[in-house]
């Protein structure tokens, strides 16, 4: 049998090609990653923040101040809003929460609070309400299942206002795309 010698010059080649496609990749990682981490200045009655760049961003009705969609997420788009609600001066954070719940209890399909506590929040102090709630297309002719979404609200109350800063994702994604939200949530000034 015969071996065929390997010269030094072809080891260094081997060598340059997995090391050239180890940093190609690394490179290409991280620039997706600025490109998913990017942000846009937001800025209404009093409340700020870094919104997620590409996100759809649809027109806010009723309380809402802010309300974006990451349309790329798989099944029900990760959602990100800021309420902002006028309260009495001295109701409780808790009585407020009964509020948002309520009113998620009529907006969403089998909503089911899951958990609610005090909680700190970046130096601040808020009300934490876990929930979640099934989203179906009400189009009749597509035939999907309904998807399973949790979601996470915090309350913010301070001097006859209460701001709620809501995450919704479905069930599947929340975890995944809880740490994004983290980063909007520290991005929020009032």
């Amino acid at each position: 049998m015969h071996t065929k010698q390997v010269s030094l010059g072809d080891r260094y080649a081997e060598i340059a090609v997995i090391l050239v496609t180890a940093i190609a990749l690394l490179l290409g990682w991280f620039y997706k990653s600025s490109i998913e981490n990017a942000s846009l200045p937001f800025n209404a009655s009093g409340v700020t923040a870094e919104a997620p760049s590409g996100w759809l961003q649809p027109q806010p009705s009723g309380n809402e101040l802010f309300r974006a969609v990451d349309i790329n997420s798989g099944g029900f788009g990760t959602t990100y809003i800021i309420s902002k609600i006028t309260i009495a001066d001295d109701v409780p954070a808790l009585e407020v929460a009964s509020i948002v719940a309520l009113a998620h209890a009529q907006d969403l399909l089998a909503f089911r609070v899951l958990n609610q506590q005090e909680v700190q929040v970046y130096g601040r102090t808020a009300y934490e309400l876990s929930y979640v709630f099934v989203e179906s297309n009400p189009d009749l002719t597509h035939s999907e299942l309904p998807k399973v979404v949790r979601g996470t609200d915090y309350i913010f109350v301070n001097a006859g206002e209460a701001v709620v800063v809501s995450y919704q994702a479905d069930e599947k994604n929340y975890d995944l795309d809880l740490n994004r939200f983290l980063l909007f949530l520290k991005s929020i000034k009032f």
